[in-house]
């Protein structure tokens, strides 16, 4: 594997991993309302949103580059 797409798929990684922590600690918070369980819930729901994430941050990531560029070319002809 190149070192090109070892970083694309690593950083891929780390920001789901990552991203996906934070979003489903505050969701899972604001979702229970006894804070006594949010240890038994929420590792699973982030296992989930990180298994949606990593594939989605590569599918999507073309794309945002895509429409960035455009925007970023008619902004700043």
């Amino acid at each position: 594997m190149k070192k090109e797409n070892f970083m694309l798929y690593f950083s891929t990684f780390i920001s789901g991993v990552l991203i996906t922590m934070f979003i489903s600690a505050l969701v899972t918070y604001l979702a229970i309302s006894d804070i006594k369980v949010f240890f038994e819930v929420w590792p699973k729901n982030w296992f989930y949103a990180a298994l949606v994430a990593f594939p989605t941050i590569l599918f999507v990531r073309p794309i945002s580059v895509k429409i960035s560029n455009e925007v970023s070319n008619f902004i700043y002809k």
